[in-house]
């Protein structure tokens, strides 16, 4: 699971995230939980912190799709969340 803070500033985030509204589109599907302890080292499974100090990315949601680092669309499950493009620079870097 990715711990995550969402910041307002481009400056600080580790990466730009873009929302699309869908899949096909994504890189990621992501599954949001409230828990930090379903799983350890999954991309997909987000849960929002408050804190940059326990967070293991910063990221700060834009507009645009072309200016994102990562265009995401939000899913209801755990077993649909996953990457789209197996070839994506942040891969395995998001966790």
């Amino acid at each position: 699971m990715a711990l995550i803070k969402v910041k307002e500033s481009r400056s600080v985030a580790d990466f730009l995230v873009c929302e699309v509204g869908s899949r096909s589109v994504a890189d990621l599907l992501v599954c949001v939980t409230e828990s930090r302890s379903p799983a350890r080292n999954k991309d997909e499974l987000w849960c929002f912190v408050n804190s940059a100090s326990v967070a293991d990315s910063k990221i700060c949601f834009v507009g645009s799709r072309s200016s994102a680092d990562l265009l995401i669309c939000y899913v209801n499950s755990r077993s649909a969340a996953g990457w789209n493009r197996n070839d994506h620079e942040l891969k395995g870097r998001i966790a």
